[in-house]
C-alpha cells in the first residue's frame, strides 16, 4: 500500500516540476518509471517472503466417522469354537449337545460366548472383521474382554483361531444373567 502512494506522490512531484525541455522531462519520466518498477520488485519479494514464512496449516490425518468414536471400541482376545468335542466336550446325542447357556440353540452368524458377569445374555455386540453377534453362551476360559465366536464346522473354527487385540463395539447390552 505505502508503495502505490510512494509512486503516486514521485509521479505528483514529477508532473508539477517544469523543466527546461523535452530531454529533461523524458529522463524525468524514465527515472519515474525505473523507481515505480522497483517498487514494485520490492512489494514482490515483500510478497514473497511472507508467503514463505507463512506457516502452513497441519493436515490432520484422522479418520472420521459419523457414527462411531475411538472410545466406542473395546479391545478383545477372541477365538472360536464349534459343537465339536474338541470345543465342547460334548458329542451329539448329549442332551446339551449344540445347547448353549441361555438355552438357545448354536447358530453360526450369532452365537457368542462371552463372560456374562461383565456381558449378560443378550448382548448384542458388533465384533470388527465378524460382524454383529448375540451373547447366548460362556465358555470356561472366557472371562473379561474374551469372546468365543461359534462356528458350524470344526473346521472353520481352527481356521478362524485366535485373534488378538479386535475391535469390538457394544451395540445394546442384555438384561439376562
Amino acid at each position: 500500500m505505502w508503495q502505490m502512494a510512494l509512486s503516486l506522490l514521485l509521479t505528483l512531484s514529477i508532473t508539477q516540476t517544469e523543466f527546461k525541455n523535452v530531454n529533461e522531462a523524458r529522463e524525468a519520466k524514465n527515472t519515474n518509471i525505473r523507481q515505480d518498477l522497483n517498487v514494485v520488485k520490492l512489494a514482490e519479494s515483500e510478497r514473497a517472503e511472507t508467503e514463505v514464512t507463512k506457516p502452513k496449516p497441519k493436515k490432520i490425518n484422522k479418520k472420521i466417522s459419523n457414527t462411531d468414536s475411538d472410545s466406542d471400541w473395546i479391545l478383545f482376545e477372541v477365538t472360536a469354537y464349534s459343537n465339536h468335542y474338541a470345543s465342547t466336550k460334548k458329542n451329539p446325542g448329549d442332551e446339551a449337545y449344540g445347547i448353549t447357556y441361555s438355552g438357545r440353540p448354536t447358530v453360526e452368524g450369532r452365537t457368542v460366548a462371552a463372560d456374562i458377569n461383565k456381558y449378560p445374555i443378550g448382548t448384542v455386540l458388533y465384533i470388527d472383521g465378524v460382524g454383529e453377534r448375540v451373547v447366548e453362551d460362556i465358555g470356561g476360559a472366557i472371562k473379561r474382554n474374551r469372546l468365543d465366536v461359534y462356528f458350524k464346522s470344526e473346521q472353520d473354527a481352527l481356521n478362524f483361531g485366535r485373534k488378538h487385540e479386535v475391535k469390538v463395539k457394544i451395540i445394546k447390552m442384555g438384561d439376562e444373567k
